[in-house]
């Protein structure tokens, strides 16, 4: 389009950088998002009167304002891949003020679907696909720091930076290979464990850890992401951390109350003895459920001291067979927990027969 000014002539074009993009291979999930930029060449200011993609699965914005004579504009497109796989071909038909002609800018590309099973990168998060995000060490020792690797494509068509982690605990260390992801680009994450630190962190002899191991990134699509570790921790005493070390001994640990009736009070006296050479500590007494009470005499054992920890279980409301445990953890490096248990068979009142005998057999209820 011109326009007449005086004896001179004014233009208003506008100009594309490209009217086409090829996405390749993106995975099925994220939208595919392409941005087209055009030039105000013209000596007039231009506006973009009309953007309509082909399709209803492909969405534009555009720039809305007037662009100056050499000024920039944009229109995005934005295809969504999911439930699509396949290859596709989109367009976008876009008009303006400086010509009645339209401009037609194209997508294409080819979706892979996120269950194929030659797609690695299965488990999608915004721009990045992970072959995996959930991981185990399996068995830690104190004296080791195994890594584990996370492998990690960009699937998208800007670069992702990693930053670093977010609050990581002492004992984990991070690392990224490459620190910056190009589009289509595969990379990995490692995480090590240093069992020297969650050792001096306070980890237990025997214990479970699972943890979620957040990483901050570039990704506009979701900037914060999550692996999850998880293993159990063993800690490797010396010699002589041995010799020095508490020992907590229970002659017995299961008690069979045999038949009770309901409404009866069950109580057992569970001693623990000290035959190590420095103080036992009982750090926690835990029943596995409500109707099992329990409570350690002493909390603090010298070498040689026993104590008695108490199980009551109310057989009220209860029938048949019952099973319950008590988890007492010290600080006994070889056996920091240990597990007694209580059972009986709890025969309802109102079983009884009208001549007052007991059936041969009672109902059972699950543990």
């Amino acid at each position: 389009m011109r326009y007449l000014c005086g004896l001179g002539i004014i233009w208003a074009q506008i100009a594309f950088d490209k009217t086409e993009h090829d996405f390749g291979n993106i995975v099925e999930g994220p939208s595919a998002v392409y941005t087209f930029t055009f030039r105000n060449t013209g000596d007039k200011p231009v506006r973009l009167t009309s953007v309509k993609a082909s399709c209803g699965c492909t969405t534009p914005s555009w720039t809305q304002e007037e662009v100056p004579p050499g000024g920039t504009g944009v229109v995005q497109a934005s295809y969504d891949t999911r439930g699509r796989p396949g290859p596709f071909i989109k367009t976008i038909t876009v008009q303006h003020s400086a010509s009645e002609t339209p401009v037609v800018l194209t997508i294409r590309g080819n979706v892979q679907s996120s269950t194929d099973p030659a797609n690695k990168y299965k488990e999608v998060d915004g721009s990045l696909g992970w072959a995996k995000r959930r991981e185990s060490f399996g068995v830690v020792k104190s004296t080791e720091s195994p890594t584990l690797t996370f492998e990690v494509k960009n699937i998208w068509q800007q670069p992702v930076e990693f930053i670093g982690a977010v609050d990581l605990k002492p004992m984990y260390r991070i690392s990224f290979s490459p620190q910056i992801l190009a589009p289509g680009q595969e990379g990995k994450v490692m995480i090590t464990l240093d069992g020297k630190a969650a050792r001096a962190a306070g980890w237990k002899h025997q214990s479970g850890f699972y943890d979620i191991i957040r990483i901050r990134t570039t990704d506009v699509s979701g900037a914060e992401k999550e692996l999850v570790v998880m293993g159990s921790f063993e800690i490797v005493y010396s010699p002589e951390e041995l010799a020095k070390a508490p020992k907590a001994v229970f002659p017995d640990t299961i008690f069979d109350a045999g038949e009770v009736l309901d409404g009866a009070m069950v109580e057992r006296r569970f001693v623990v003895r000290n035959e190590g050479k420095s103080d036992l500590i009982i750090e926690s007494v835990r029943a596995s459920c409500g109707c099992t009470a329990v409570e350690p005499a002493e909390r603090v054992l010298k070498p040689g001291q026993s104590t008695e920890i108490i199980a009551r279980f109310d057989a009220r409301g209860r029938s048949g067979f019952q099973h319950k445990t008590i988890t007492v953890e010290t600080n006994d490096p070889l056996r920091s927990r240990q597990i007694l248990h209580l059972v009986a068979n709890v025969i309802s009142t109102n079983a009884f027969a009208p001549e007052g005998k007991v059936p041969l057999s009672t109902p059972s209820s699950g543990y």
